[in-house]
């Protein structure tokens, strides 16, 4: 088999990956214009940088660095409490710009994502240079945040792409000028190609992603393995990836886990911890029509070892109410008197969909649809009042301590309304950058 290098124009495929630089931070700055151009940091809840803005990484500040280091590497730096809450509705609007593009988009992760814009340049009257660039400065424009494009003819080149000129680039790969574009970049950059892959490469002399491309078909079939000769074909401009819609459906498992700080060894606070987790984890699968059948609960200790239990449900459920009992067993077989504990999660599993729920031999129907009807009541509370206006008992530690302690780390969204808010009402989207006071 021979390979060709072809024109853009004339590929079955043109695939744009957008991806948000500096997320988190990004988000924080579009929400404070005072903070635009200055050195942010977030996780002033957990003690370390969750994320860092190019600011403060031009300052040597990353990922995972203790906020205590942060001051002395960049006195100046600004750090706030990481607002998840907030940050989902930037990402829930992120993609919502994408769709109305095209109606093919991959949310690849909460920031970034995959977006088919095959066959759209006569419905929209531009070239796929220009539906990319309209794109980006849409985003950029009603989020106040920036995001780096990449174009090309395969999922792999255009990931490839959107690192090449970041903060806030473009960077076009056409088929033809691919190994060219790629003949410096080493090839641990390629998405898919892991430290030791990298290293064998490189012990077959292949230091660079276009050394990579250039192996003769013949000689990367007799080294390699089906999912890097995929990549390979990937890189050369033939489609092997495929970018998928996700849908509800696809959710094999829910999962909740939340880092708390301090950490604590007092039995009501890990408690409050894991129920709320749960709580969390239901409203997922309630969200998304989905009943669980199998439950992991796990505890992780200070020094990061991790200890969990699975158990089967009687009955497949989205109602902690249900679960709580199973949960408290399983708590108090994991739970160990005098051990510092960080974090605790949730698993649900087996799910299915909630089209018909079957009560179990020993329980009355009158009781399960009660259940039903509770919970309803609660979800749609929480749509008027916000998010755990009804919560479990069991959970109020949880929820009284959230964000607090000597930090003062109270995310931004938790102590302030946004403009068109009230107490009682929240937005379903921020209020963004040039209208926030």
């Amino acid at each position: 088999m021979t390979w060709t290098q072809v024109k853009m124009h004339s590929l079955p495929h043109a695939i744009l990956h957008i991806d948000a630089d500096a997320f988190f931070a990004s988000c924080e700055q579009a929400l404070h214009p005072e903070y635009k151009g200055k050195p942010v940091v977030t996780g002033k809840e957990r003690g370390i940088v969750s994320a860092a803005s190019y600011e403060a990484k031009a300052k040597g500040i990353s990922r995972g660095v203790p906020l205590r280091d942060v001051k002395k590497i960049c006195p100046e730096a600004i750090i706030v409490a990481s607002d998840y809450e907030t940050y989902g509705l930037f990402s829930k609007r992120l993609f919502a710009i994408m769709k109305r593009f095209s109606n093919i988009v991959e949310e690849y992760g909460i920031d970034e994502g995959f977006i088919d814009i095959t066959g759209l340049r006569k419905p929209l009257g531009m070239s796929y240079q220009d539906i990319a660039r309209t794109m980006k400065a849409t985003i950029e424009q009603e989020l106040g945040i920036t995001v780096s494009v990449g174009l090309a003819a395969t999922k792999s080149l255009a990931k490839i792409a959107s690192k090449m000129n970041k903060p806030s680039g473009f960077t076009y790969i056409p088929n033809r000028k691919a190994a060219e574009m790629l003949s410096v970049m080493p090839i641990d950059n390629v998405w898919g190609v892991g430290p030791n892959t990298a290293a064998y490469m490189r012990q077959m002399g292949i230091e660079t992603v276009s050394a990579f491309m250039n192996m003769p078909w013949e000689i990367v079939q007799q080294n390699f393995t089906k999912p890097h000769q995929q990549i390979w074909h990937e890189l050369n401009g033939f489609k092997v990836y495929k970018v998928i819609k996700e849908e509800k459906q696809r959710y094999m498992s829910i999962s909740k886990t939340r880092t708390f700080t301090p950490a604590s060894k007092k039995k009501n606070i890990v408690l409050g911890q894991l129920l709320k987790n749960l709580e969390n984890a239901c409203i997922k699968a309630r969200r998304h029509g989905l009943l669980a059948r199998k439950m992991t609960v796990f505890l992780k200790t200070q020094d990061f070892g991790v200890q969990a239990l699975d158990v089967c449900l009687t009955r497949a459920s989205a109602y902690p109410n249900d679960m709580t009992p199973l949960v408290k067993d399983i708590f108090a077989q994991l739970f160990e008197k005098g051990v510092m504990y960080r974090a605790t999660g949730v698993v649900l599993a087996d799910l299915q969909e909630d089209m018909c729920v079957q009560a179990d031999m020993f329980e009355s129907p009158v009781a399960l649809m009660k259940m039903q009807r509770v919970y309803e009541a609660v979800d749609k509370v929480a749509k008027q009042f916000g998010k755990h206006a009804l919560h479990l008992a069991g959970a109020l530690p949880a929820h009284a301590s959230q964000h607090s302690g000597s930090r003062g780390n109270i995310a931004y969204r938790k102590r302030h309304l946004l403009p068109g808010e009230t107490k009682r009402r929240r937005l379903a989207v921020p209020v963004l950058a040039g209208v926030v006071k």
